[in-house]
């Protein structure tokens, strides 16, 4: 019964990370047509990297949610994160807002900087968990603040 649980939650929150692809769609053609860097990763990487990234919050918060091991604390930098990460797609493609694009991506690394140090002082196994989020968010952070400059 607790794995089913658990699935259901996965599927829950899974679901809630793809809301905003479904509500602001992506223009590929925008993101093709800026000016970027060298380093700038084809537009196919983005639908790869988020999925696997949300996979691994989703089955980290249905686990601990399913095993109430989830403390307060990291629920709501988790809860942050998400209201932050759901605007990006607006302002990026929507929006096609350079500077709240790079705002609202630093501010998913600074959220998930938190969701690591709080994961890192409860289980230094599970901190590893959002290692790689941390890192593509840095990552995207650096894109898009180079981007933001370009244009």
């Amino acid at each position: 019964m607790k794995i089913l649980k658990t699935i259901l939650v996965f599927v829950v929150c899974m679901l809630l990370y793809f809301i905003p692809a479904l509500l602001f769609k992506s223009d590929p053609a925008f993101y093709k047509a800026l000016p970027k860097p060298a380093y700038a990763p084809p537009a196919v990487l983005f639908g790869i990297a988020w999925p696997i990234l949300y996979a691994l919050f989703s089955l980290y918060l249905a686990i601990h949610i399913v095993n109430k091991s989830l403390s307060k604390e990291l629920l709501i930098y988790f809860v942050i994160n998400y209201i932050i990460s759901f605007f990006f797609n607006k302002v990026f493609f929507i929006d096609k807002n350079l500077f709240l694009s790079f705002a609202v991506t630093f501010c998913s690394f600074i959220t998930g900087l938190f969701i690591f140090i709080t994961t890192f002082k409860k289980s230094k196994k599970e901190f590893l968990w959002f290692l790689p989020y941390l890192l593509w968010t840095l990552y995207a952070t650096v894109l898009m603040v180079h981007i933001y400059l370009i244009n």
